[in-house]
């Protein structure tokens, strides 16, 4: 089954920083459940560490969304670059962007209601007909001066030629006029800003696969947040609004009691809070509480539970 995982295995989105020291009961977990535990312990344990695994795609899913607000601000500098939105979101109109398997889904609004009959990833939209050539000597002096891609072709910005034929019909949410334009410095810095100010964002998260022996399905609806909130804070919420997981090996069940997630992505790609789960059915009823204090891997806790 194509997951987020499979769609960007070759991406540097796929990746997270190393864990650090983990606090894993499942390794040990004879102390934590002395008082509620039998049978085959490892077989009712089973369906957590399934979970465990599952959960990764929040990471990688989360990274996208990063990679696409990215490309979205700045849609115009990336001309310069060569460089293009991420291959494993298509448009579908209206603002919607959606992976291949439906897994992921970001929905685009203006943030002043208007409609979107344009797409947004596409520099035509804002400069039909536009190219931006630079100098490969000037490109490459102002990279090795270091800094993110409009900070590099900010220092190379006396050496871009930008052309285009007309305004697109999304010219506005650039935020320059077209005499400005025309003159062919753009400031791409406030045109990222200003794009930013214009869109709101919306993600939706819909994992459904097996592991090992657990069936999993659960779904992330993050209402709609400035552009800004993202990009600038490099934050994507991971709001719960279904989950069910399901071990027929062992007739065992899940219930989410708490679940304050997100996703941080400041270089690592990581996340951020708790999940807390009751585990029904098996040999013994216990709780589980994972909490990712800013990595890959969450420690896990084990209780029983009465």
């Amino acid at each position: 089954m194509r997951t987020c995982l499979a769609l960007l295995a070759a991406s540097a989105c796929g990746g997270a920083s190393a864990s650090l020291h983990v606090n894993d009961d499942l390794i040990s977990p004879g102390a934590a459940l002395a008082g509620c535990a039998t049978g085959d312990v490892a077989a009712n344990l089973a369906i957590v560490s399934d979970l465990r695994e599952s959960y990764h795609e929040m990471i990688v899913c989360g990274g996208l969304q990063l990679d696409f607000t990215n490309s979205l601000v700045n849609v115009i500098a990336n001309i310069a670059l060569g460089k293009h939105g991420p291959a494993a979101l298509q448009y579908k109109g209206h603002g919607l962007f959606q992976s291949a398997n439906s897994m992921m889904a970001i929905q685009l609004a203006l943030a002043d209601g208007g409609a979107i009959d344009f797409d947004p990833l596409d520099p035509q939209s804002y400069l039909a007909g536009v190219t931006v050539g630079v100098r490969a000597d000037a490109l490459m002096n102002a990279g090795a001066r270091g800094g993110g891609i409009l900070q590099v072709l900010g220092h190379a910005a006396g050496s871009l030629d930008v052309q285009f034929q007309a305004a697109g019909p999304a010219f506005q949410i650039l935020g320059m006029t077209l005499a400005e334009a025309r003159r062919g410095h753009l400031d791409l810095e406030k045109i990222a800003k200003s794009i930013e100010s214009h869109f709101t964002i919306a993600n939706t998260i819909d994992v459904r696969n097996e592991q090992g022996g657990t069936t999993i399905h659960y779904v992330l609806q993050g209402a709609p947040v400035p552009l800004s909130d993202v990009h600038d804070g490099k934050k994507v919420p991971m709001t719960l609004s279904t989950i069910a997981a399901e071990r027929p090996g062992t007739g065992q069940t899940i219930k989410v009691t708490e679940w304050t997630m997100a996703f941080k992505g400041d270089g690592g790609k990581v996340l951020d809070g708790t999940i807390v789960m009751d585990v029904d059915g098996g040999a013994f009823p216990y709780t589980v509480k994972m909490t990712y204090p800013h990595r890959m891997d969450p420690d896990i806790e084990l209780s029983c539970r009465r």
